[in-house]
């Protein structure tokens, strides 16, 4: 089942990518050679108004065949052609893509306002208690939620986690809630316990509200939460690339971690899971917006370079970087792929 998940959903944001392309080429008139699902070879097609639109053989993703995009300048006498395209054309097509990914990621942004948005609680939950420990001697139990320890705020698992771990063997204070009021509660971090318990013998989570809004302020909200959520996933890649020129170590996944991710909020109910595919389609906004062969910045940058000479490169030039840039992207997740396999698997 999770397996099937992730292609559904990898699929899904993909094919909105393509589409994306494909919507924004017809918008402007520029001819599509074929718009499939899946990828060759080809199950069904039926060419439609000049675009054969297929079904194919490996249900995963799709593709948006664009006339010219892979070839020369005709010098307009192929009015449909993509490289006959003016600039500003080219670029909002080369865009269509991006903007397909913002606006799943907008739609279910919207879901999520309306019905409710998943957004920490700034508290932890205790999702079990481990009989006879520590916890369970005070009378902490399943659903409370523990708001600070030792007069320190606690809003993730992680800071309370370290915060037991800085007061072993010390009698510590609790801040805990159930049903809506608060007690205190007093217990001393075990030095010596089983190994599949914690020192007070608790198995934490973070805390999960959810914030909602009037469907007719839903949109707008989800359009902040979209706009927001780029901006902090191009600071985050912003610092990958900077790490990475430091020659620091970073941590990125590839299909294998998004697979292993999938199974775990699809455990965690509809709205995280939703939640989860909306971050990763503006994932996909922000990873195709760098300037790298191959990818929508890549080719974007190729446009710049046009605006700024005043004159196109070479056409076997850009084809050239492209196809380096491609093998870079195949070689890098191979990489990425051995090394999320042995992490997760």
């Amino acid at each position: 089942m999770a397996i099937l998940l992730f292609l559904i959903l990898f699929s899904l944001l993909i094919f909105v990518h393509e589409g994306g392309h494909f919507l924004m080429a017809k918008f402007f008139g520029v001819g599509v050679e074929e718009f499939g699902f899946g990828y060759p070879p080809r199950v069904l097609g039926k060419k439609i108004g000049g675009t054969i639109y297929s079904i194919n053989l490996i249900p995963f993703g799709g593709f948006a065949q664009i006339k010219g995009m892979m070839a020369e300048d005709t010098g307009g006498k192929d009015h449909d052609s993509f490289a006959s395209q003016p600039k500003l054309k080219r670029v909002l097509i080369l865009c269509g893509g991006i903007f397909g990914n913002f606006v799943l990621a907008w739609i279910l942004f919207v879901f999520l306002f309306i019905f409710g948005n998943p957004i920490l609680a700034e508290k932890v939950l205790v999702e079990e208690v481990a009989e006879g420990s520590p916890a369970a001697e005070v009378g902490i139990a399943a659903g409370d939620y523990i708001l600070s320890f030792e007069g320190e705020p606690v809003a993730t698992a992680d800071e309370l986690v370290g915060l037991i771990a800085d007061n072993v063997g010390r009698l510590s204070v609790m801040e805990i809630e159930r049903g809506g009021e608060t007690r205190l509660a007093a217990a001393i971090p075990r030095t010596d316990y089983p190994e599949d318990e914690g020192s007070l013998g608790l198995a934490l989570s973070t805390g999960v509200a959810y914030e909602k809004a009037a469907v007719w302020r839903a949109p707008v909200a989800a359009a902040a939460e979209a706009i927001e959520t780029v901006g902090q996933m191009a600071r985050l890649v912003a610092r990958l690339i900077r790490d990475l020129i430091r020659g620091e170590t970073v941590e990125v996944g590839g299909p294998v971690a998004i697979l292993a991710l999938t199974e775990t909020y699809a455990s965690y109910g509809v709205r995280i899971f939703l939640q989860f595919v909306a971050l990763l389609s503006i994932n996909l906004v922000v990873v195709n917006l760098l300037p790298f062969p191959a990818l929508d910045g890549g080719r974007l940058l190729f446009v710049v370079y046009e605006a700024v000479r005043g004159r196109r490169s070479p056409f076997r030039v850009e084809q050239f970087i492209n196809n380096i840039g491609f093998i870079m992207i195949i070689i890098l997740s191979f990489l990425i792929a051995v090394k999320d396999i042995r992490t997760f698997f």
